[in-house]
């Protein structure tokens, strides 16, 4: 027999546990032990089976996930094959591109196609126009001739840019900036760009054209003076840096305008109303044709001959009407953009010199190819006027409709 509360050993008819101290009275002979009457915080009394533990299964452990491999790949790459814009090459100087080996190919591409804008490259449409650019900016702040005279006339003086004409200099970095902005232009896709560089590469070599024609009729002068007014003397010349520089302005200006005839032709929109290209046309054969009429009892022929004027500075003074002749029709009859832009650069310079002339400002504001032959003030002929004010009318017309063209082409599905 065992005590209930403590679970010692106990005799029969025992009434008190000698252990605990807990009544035995109930306890009927050959009770035995109950586990479910001890309290659990007890020990069983020694020698007591006790039941088996009861296990509770539980889940196999899992194993934690691998950490991802980043340098893995985790979904199939799909290569997506870039086309380029037409007529952009991105590197033109691998044999097999668009153009040969060694070559650019020509901006925008000859193939019925819609231009795109295509990035940035130096082309050398863009080389030239900046060194053209340079060479005529860097001239106009230069001396670009001077003589001296030894003896019984003894003088000296030095010319520079502003000294022929006070509306050259102006003309210049006007000439400097259409090359660059629309070298740049059509350096990116954009033809009229490449128009504007070559049409202001002409007027360029035009108006430097007409400046080394002073100097020459400049040296001159003095030399007849000299002769006339009797004596000794020692007439010595020189041409400056700012001649040579001139020089290689014009050289470079028309190197600019070759090059831009690469963009010429078909650029995939349709061409502009023809009737925009014939006014255009029409202003431009006034341009050229204005400078030339004589005034004041001069003759025509004064503008091929003239007894006071060498030979090579009249010329180099119709080369200005003739360039601008060139750039002009061959702009409008194209009747693109490209052909916008090039009877844009064409006539910047003169435009800027028909203004300063016939608003009479500066001390010197000499007219397009200087002015005409017996002109006793500064302002232009009407033909040249007209001229010059149809032109700068037909370009704005053409670029407007151009403009309509592209917004019309980008609506479409």
């Amino acid at each position: 027999m065992f005590c209930p509360s403590c679970g010692t050993a106990v005799q029969p008819g025992q009434k008190f546990c000698t252990e605990c101290g807990g009544t035995l009275a109930g306890l009927a002979a050959g009770s035995t032990f109950a586990p479910s009457a001890m309290d659990e915080s007890t020990p069983p009394p020694f020698g007591t089976a006790l039941p088996p533990p009861s296990v509770t299964p539980t889940a196999a452990p899992v194993a934690p996930a691998a950490p991802a491999d980043p340098f893995e790949a985790t979904a199939a790459l799909t290569v997506v094959e870039q086309t380029s814009p037409t007529g952009y090459d991105p590197n033109p100087w691998d044999a097999g591109a668009t153009g040969a080996a060694g070559q650019w190919p020509a901006q925008g591409g000859d193939t019925g196609q819609v231009s795109a804008v295509q990035p940035f490259r130096i082309t050398p449409l863009v080389a030239v126009s900046a060194v053209a650019a340079v060479l005529a900016v860097a001239s106009a702040f230069v001396k670009v001739a001077s003589f001296e005279v030894a003896g019984d006339f003894a003088n000296q003086q030095s010319f520079k840019l502003n000294d022929f004409a006070s509306n050259l200099t102006v003309g210049a970095i006007i000439a400097a900036v259409l090359l660059v902005g629309g070298s740049v232009l059509g350096a990116t896709g954009r033809r009229v760009g490449s128009g504007v560089a070559g049409g202001a590469g002409l007027a360029l070599a035009g108006t430097f054209g007409w400046v080394i024609g002073q100097v020459i009729a400049q040296f001159d002068l003095q030399e007849v003076l000299l002769l006339g007014g009797g004596g000794s003397f020692t007439l010595t010349t020189t041409q400056e840096v700012g001649f040579w520089l001139a020089v290689g302005a014009a050289g470079m200006g028309v190197v600019a305008f070759v090059l831009s005839l690469s963009s010429a032709g078909n650029d995939g929109h349709a061409p502009i109303n023809p009737a925009i290209g014939v006014l255009g046309a029409l202003g431009t054969l006034a341009v050229v044709v204005g400078p030339l009429i004589p005034m004041n009892g001069a003759a025509l022929g004064d503008n091929f001959t003239n007894d006071f004027i060498p030979p090579a500075s009249l010329y180099l003074r119709l080369a200005v009407v003739v360039l601008i002749g060139v750039g002009g029709l061959l702009g409008f009859l194209a009747n693109r953009r490209w052909g916008l832009g090039m009877a844009l650069g064409a006539i910047s310079v003169g435009a800027w010199q028909w203004v300063t002339a016939i608003t009479e400002s500066g001390d010197i504001p000499l007219g397009i190819a200087g002015g005409n032959p017996g002109a006793t003030d500064f302002t232009p002929h009407v033909v040249t006027t007209i001229g010059v004010v149809v032109m700068l009318l037909a370009i704005v017309a053409g670029l407007l409709a151009a403009a309509q063209q592209r917004t019309a082409q980008r609506a479409l599905p």
